[in-house]
């Protein structure tokens, strides 16, 4: 498939552009669309999956949240760490997939990922996400949705954001497998608004007196 191609170019040999594409194909929105994600933190220990060019997980560490991301992409790590440099910033990152986080379980407070790649249609992902957690901790996913019936506008959406065939099912069928509490909001107004999926990890009982 030619999307999932240019997809993975541009986490690779073109990671270089991945700003700028992002940006152009959101008609400059893709930042503010990203830190919507931010709303929604809990905790002060974050684990961002999958956090690319480092933009969020560089405003997360600027803002003294406990933050470590994770990431594939040799390419990404790369760029991040140039970007974290020049900001004078310290994040702990690791390169290595969602199906297999390097961590203790019950580490973090919150799991987050924007925009996120294919892991988020794999059930031994969220397992992963909910392993992690902590009692109480949350999941957080954030993405876009369309909700307009303007024929031009559809068109222009399909081309940025082509359609993934029954990745929203798989998406919900992840989801269960994970035994989080899930629930969803829409946030903006529009033709184009963000989707915050949350995944919450139930509170321990209490120990008996």
């Amino acid at each position: 498939m030619l999307y999932t191609f240019l997809y993975h170019q541009l986490y690779t040999r073109f990671a270089w552009a991945y700003d700028g594409v992002s940006w152009l194909v959101s008609l400059g929105r893709w930042a503010s669309w990203r830190r919507v994600a931010l709303d929604f933190v809990k905790g002060p220990d974050v684990l961002e999956v999958g956090f690319g060019t480092g933009e969020l997980l560089s405003e997360m560490a600027g803002r003294g949240m406990a933050v470590t991301g994770l990431e594939a992409s040799a390419a990404m790590h790369s760029i991040t760490s140039r970007k974290l440099k020049r900001r004078q910033q310290s994040v702990e990152r690791v390169q290595g997939f969602a199906q297999q986080l390097p961590f203790a379980d019950g580490s973090f407070d919150t799991v987050l990922a924007t925009f996120p790649a294919g892991f988020v249609t794999d059930s031994a992902a969220h397992r992963e996400f909910a392993r992690v957690l902590r009692p109480g901790g949350r999941l957080v996913f954030v993405d876009v949705a369309l909700y307009t019936d303007n024929r031009l506008f559809r068109f222009a959406y399909g081309l940025a954001f082509p359609p993934k065939p029954k990745a929203a099912t798989r998406f919900a069928e992840a989801l269960d497998e994970s035994g989080l509490h899930i629930s969803r909001c829409i946030v903006g107004s529009g033709p184009v608004r963000v989707v915050v999926t949350l995944g919450e990890k139930a509170v321990a009982d209490a120990a008996p007196v």
